[in-house]
């Protein structure tokens, strides 16, 4: 199978808090960064998920917000600190790959007033932000 979101990373269950109609997963990168997922615990009923299993974490590139630090009081569980790597302009929308400090490659799409405003440039530091709902899993 091939999918359209640019974000794909492999990672390891380290938790699960189950409910009643959702469940969280804490998920360990294998270049060592934690994420937070939040997904239907049908879905992970389905997949018989297990504290141990290795995954496969997907999110677009159009759910990845920036920021130029992090930020304190959001909803948002998901905060990847880095380095800009790459950044290609469109008429509308601007693409930015992000190296994490751990070494995860992420891709956003932001638009391009809002990369003009963050000062988006090869070098520069910026944070990814996605929020734990937005965050796809595949076993």
């Amino acid at each position: 199978m091939q999918i359209s979101a640019r974000n794909k990373i492999k990672a390891t269950v380290v938790s699960m808090a189950e409910g009643i109609v959702n469940e969280k997963l804490i998920l360990l990168t294998s270049r060592g960064a934690q994420l937070s997922s939040v997904i239907t615990s049908e879905s992970a009923k389905e997949m018989s998920m297990q504290e141990g299993d290795t995954v496969t974490v997907l999110f677009k590139a159009s759910h990845v917000m920036l920021s130029s630090t992090k930020v304190d009081g959001i909803s948002a569980r998901n905060q990847l600190a880095g380095t800009i790597d790459n950044v290609i302009k469109g008429i509308v929308n601007t693409e930015v790959t992000l190296l994490t400090d751990t070494g995860e490659a992420i891709v956003s799409i932001i638009t391009n007033e809002s990369a003009k405003e963050l000062g988006v440039v090869p070098g520069n530091k910026a944070v990814a932000i996605i929020k734990s709902t937005d965050m796809m899993i595949a076993k």
